[in-house]
């Protein structure tokens, strides 16, 4: 089988999207032949290693001139939705009769759409509905994606993976829990007030047992002054460290010193942060928007709040009192990760989706 993954991303690693889409492709290859375009022309670092599978992208579009085999793919794989590169693609694909998957990372869900939900309503009328509706099928990163997104006509599961770490979580803080959140500092969708509002409520406790949460996140779009600001409305500076990004081995080392990471979303495809700390063996404390709260709940791997400040509050009380459960918690979040997450697993079984496609 012959595919050809499309994408619009750079060399960063705080991007959900720019992380994933290296790993989709190197570990699809063990199943496939696969190749990459990517429409910002950027040479990804990750796929250095793989000289053959990067291709210059080149307009106006005609996927005839690509490299070969790829120039005649049984699949195209777009990444996201909402990239009007694609459109001009999309219809050069039609033409050649060539079927495409879109994987819209959780752009397409109705959490999703209600952001900016006037611009994404004309925007889909006008441009995007065709695009979306004449893919072979819409590959959703999770259950609560495929049931909550209304686009395509058919739709699959096709998760992300996470790649199992040689190092893991060895010990926890018995008393003065360590909470952490790395990720990108979008205030929405992250729900990063409602976690700095759900810190404030359980303030009382937290202080007297010693609690701290340090939150780590790029300065984009000015998202860094408005959680700062969202922490000083609060008067919770005391019990929050906000932080500008880390990267790879600090990362993991600050990951590896916490106790229980924290990511409070409205609505997300498959987070990596949470995949990352789960197969590193920190427990979880997360919101339904994640999409994999239900699944950290039946592995007894965190804690599961809904998305209001009294739900997180309750859960970050009940996260200090439980710290004897933590080493359990941790082995159950590792085995989580790897017994459904780890890539080979997940490249095989997207292969085989991708193969009932074109039969």
């Amino acid at each position: 089988m012959i595919i050809l993954h499309i994408a619009a991303i750079e060399n960063d690693s705080c991007s959900g999207v720019c992380a994933v889409v290296p790993w989709h492709i190197i570990t699809q290859q063990e199943y496939a032949k696969v190749g990459f375009v990517n429409i910002f022309n950027v040479e990804i670092n990750r796929l250095k290693s793989y000289p053959h599978i990067q291709m210059e992208y080149v307009k106006p579009f005609d996927i005839s001139k690509l490299a070969k085999p790829y120039d005649a793919p049984d699949l195209v794989v777009f990444h996201e939705c909402y990239r009007i590169d694609y459109l001009a693609i999309a219809r050069d694909l039609r033409r050649k009769k060539i079927p495409y998957v879109i994987i819209p990372h959780g752009e397409l869900s109705q959490e999703a759409q209600r952001k900016k939900r006037i611009k994404k309503k004309t925007a889909n009328l006008l441009l995007f509905n065709r695009f979306a509706n004449n893919a072979v099928a819409i590959q959703c990163l999770s259950e609560r994606e495929m049931v909550g997104t209304d686009f395509g006509r058919r739709k699959f599961i096709g998760t992300n993976g996470i790649t199992l770490p040689d190092i893991t979580k060895q010990t926890f803080h018995q008393e003065a829990i360590q909470f952490i959140y790395i990720g990108r500092l979008d205030v929405y969708h992250k729900g990063l007030d409602v976690l700095i509002e759900g810190v404030s409520i359980a303030g009382e406790f937290l202080r007297a047992h010693k609690c701290h949460l340090d939150i780590y996140g790029p300065n984009s779009s000015g998202g860094y002054d408005r959680v700062d600001a969202i922490i000083r409305k609060y008067k919770v500076n005391d019990l929050i460290t906000l932080n500008h990004e880390i990267l790879n081995d600090e990362k993991k080392e600050k990951l590896l010193a916490a106790d229980v990471f924290v990511q409070t979303s409205r609505f997300e495809g498959m987070p990596m942060g949470i995949l990352e700390a789960l197969s590193l063996g920190l427990p979880c404390l997360v919101t339904e928007g994640t999409t994999i709260g239900e699944l950290i709940n039946a592995w007894h791997a965190g804690w599961l709040s809904d998305i209001s400040p009294q739900s997180v509050a309750a859960n970050l009380i009940t996260a200090a009192r439980e710290s004897d459960k933590l080493n359990v918690m941790s082995h159950n979040a590792m085995d989580l990760a790897r017994e459904n997450f780890s890539w080979d697993i997940i490249s095989q079984k997207t292969v085989e989706e991708y193969r009932k496609l074109i039969l």
